[in-house]
């Protein structure tokens, strides 16, 4: 039995080296593509904590978020930094602000808190922080 000849192996081997070049260029260049669309996306997302104050009849603490960017954003998570640690509350995935529009965002109020950070699911870039001293009402 004879095997192939050396110059059909190296035919076949640069052909394979060509198709799976190929794929990968072709996932390489969706990637980036999705990647670059979504950067432009979110250099146009801000948002600023227009006012955070205490309620103590209901016990929480109400963040007005302002979406002063170009883009309606659509999740938010609050990240809490107490005395010793820090607790992520992702309460806020279904809240959707509009561009120019406000929104409240309630949040159970604990001891020996420090800051309240809102950031944006859609867009990380997109956050605004307040320390509790600023918190109205506590």
């Amino acid at each position: 039995m004879k095997g192939i000849s050396p110059l059909v192996a190296t035919i076949m081997l640069i052909a394979l080296a060509l198709a799976v070049s190929g794929i990968f260029f072709s996932w390489l260049s969706q990637f980036t593509y999705s990647n670059r669309q979504e950067l432009q996306t979110c250099s146009k997302a801000r948002i600023a904590l227009q006012k955070a104050y205490y309620v103590p009849d209901a016990d929480n603490i109400t963040l007005l978020v302002y979406n002063n960017g170009d883009i309606p954003l659509r999740g938010f998570s609050i990240v809490i930094s107490y005395s010793s640690t820090s607790e992520a509350v992702k309460d806020f995935l279904a809240t959707e602000i509009g561009k120019g529009e406000t929104a409240p965002l309630r949040l159970k109020y604990r001891e020996n808190i420090r800051t309240i950070l809102v950031q944006s699911a859609e867009c990380r870039n997109a956050q605004d922080m307040v320390n509790v001293h600023d918190v109205q009402g506590l």
